[in-house]
């Protein structure tokens, strides 16, 4: 088995992915990919001890998780790949990673960003990016939780859906 869930939210490893989609999936192994947070002993640490005993974290530099992407692909059971923005995913596709599907789990407010949904806001650049990864052929689906119906991210964000 790979990936079961490729996922952009700023949060990163926290209650919803951990309980929610954790529960649901039943990961082995979560991947983290964020030049910061890989950067960063402390934040690597705290990630690493969100997740749930018995599934192993990765955090990952965008180059290190382009690099290893593959070898993925061959490992037992499920993954979980986390992203905290739209520009790393970007990043990921221009690097030469097939990203498929992305949930949109939470992109939050930040000065200029507009309110698409209770957990989803957007700015200009983050339309961008999701247009761009739109037209390379990732499905992008605004989704919080297992329990509620995935939507497409132009179904429920006009100015997507004028692209």
């Amino acid at each position: 088995m790979t990936w079961v869930l490729r996922r952009v939210d700023d949060r990163l490893i926290h209650g919803q992915v951990v309980v929610a989609w954790g529960n649901h999936l039943r990961p082995r192994r979560i991947w983290v990919v964020d030049d910061a947070a890989a950067s960063s002993a402390w934040e690597r640490e705290l990630l690493s001890t969100a997740a749930p005993p018995g599934i192993a974290v990765r955090v990952l530099s965008l180059a290190e998780a382009a690099a290893d992407y593959a070898t993925e692909e061959t490992a037992e059971g499920p993954a979980i790949l986390l992203m905290r923005d739209l520009k790393t995913a970007i990043a990921l596709a221009d690097a030469g990673v097939t990203l498929q599907m992305l949930n949109l789990g939470g992109i939050h407010y930040t000065p200029g960003r507009t309110k698409i949904n209770e957990y989803i806001y957007m700015d200009d650049a983050d339309r961008e990016r999701a247009r761009r990864l739109i037209a390379a052929g990732v499905i992008l689906e605004v989704q919080d939780v297992p329990a509620t119906r995935p939507l497409p991210l132009a179904a429920i964000d006009p100015a997507m859906a004028q692209s």
